[in-house]
């Protein structure tokens, strides 16, 4: 009973956490004309201020061991959360969303490659599979040119690819260092990366502007710390699953509430990349190693 009941609330705060980053999406879709660098500087410096808080009343350990790799992690994960915030800004909640949550992909690719897993035959099927899919979301609403993917659809896959990399340093980044560093680390070291394009965006700056920013660092923290607390309860393999709740509720979010375009064309690539990962997440791994965690970028 008492394995059943960590189940439910591991279940529970892992779906609470999709739809904070949901709901973080959402925001930023809303907040879109005042620059992705501002959104982003707002994400992170909110991040870093709620994340020190709880150190100093010791709700978190703060112990710092990795300096290289937490830069790393830093560099990557932090580029990733800007362009996320581009890709939502210029692709739309849905289809940018769905993009960015293509990493799983790339972090399989880069583990295979650095931390020496086995690839194996799920994964070799699921990659194609996921690219299809990026590729049909790409060029969703280019008309006839099949062969054209735009430099924002770039620029977003250049920010899967990203978060595939901090997911692989995550994960060797836990042999050594606590959740609460690694995440401090894309905190600061994003806010660094966009400092000056977050100060110097022309956009006006008013209170109701401020307010819509703060809620979306707030949110977006309320998300990760969820999905931290939620990952306690169940194996990463089983929460990571449930996490690929996310780009599902964005898509539908992106369609429902700011009327974006949905196309058999688009609906194929979302369940391609969506099926990809959750067969990258279903398929065997060795036993020392465990699935990728799914870690949103924004």
């Amino acid at each position: 009973m008492a394995q059943e009941h960590r189940k439910v609330r591991g279940t529970l705060l892992l779906i609470a956490s999709c739809v904070a980053f949901a709901g973080a999406g959402s925001l930023v879709r809303l907040a879109a004309d005042l620059g992705a660098s501002r959104i982003a500087l707002f994400r992170f410096v909110v991040g870093l201020g709620l994340l020190a808080a709880a150190a100093v009343t010791g709700k978190v350990t703060l112990r710092f061991h990795n300096g290289r790799l937490l830069l790393l992690r830093g560099l990557t994960g932090g580029g990733a959360v800007a362009i996320a915030f581009f890709a939502i800004a210029h692709l739309g909640l849905g289809k940018g969303t769905l993009i960015m949550s293509s990493y799983p992909i790339f972090a399989c690719i880069f583990s295979a490659i650095f931390l020496k897993e086995r690839f194996g035959l799920i994964n070799a099927v699921a990659l194609p599979a996921a690219f299809a899919g990026i590729y049909l979301l790409s060029i969703s609403g280019s008309g006839d040119a099949l062969w054209v993917l735009g430099r924002y659809e770039l620029i977003t896959i250049g920010g899967a690819v990203l978060s595939g990399i901090a997911v692989t340093v995550i994960r060797k980044l836990h042999e050594t260092d606590t959740s609460a560093a690694i995440y401090f680390s894309q905190c600061a070291i994003g806010m660094w990366l966009v400092l000056l394009p977050g100060l110097g965006d022309p956009a006006p700056l008013g209170l109701p502007q401020a307010v819509l920013l703060v809620a979306i660092g707030v949110t977006a923290t309320i998300g990760q710390l969820l999905m931290t607390e939620g990952y306690r309860y169940l194996p990463v393999r089983t929460g990571s699953l449930i996490c690929m709740l996310e780009p599902v509720l964005a898509f539908a979010a992106g369609i429902m509430i700011f009327s974006e375009p949905f196309t058999a064309r688009s609906g194929a690539g979302a369940v391609l990349v969506v099926g990809a990962c959750a067969m990258v997440l279903t398929g065997r791994t060795p036993p020392d190693r465990a699935a990728p965690v799914i870690e949103p970028a924004a």
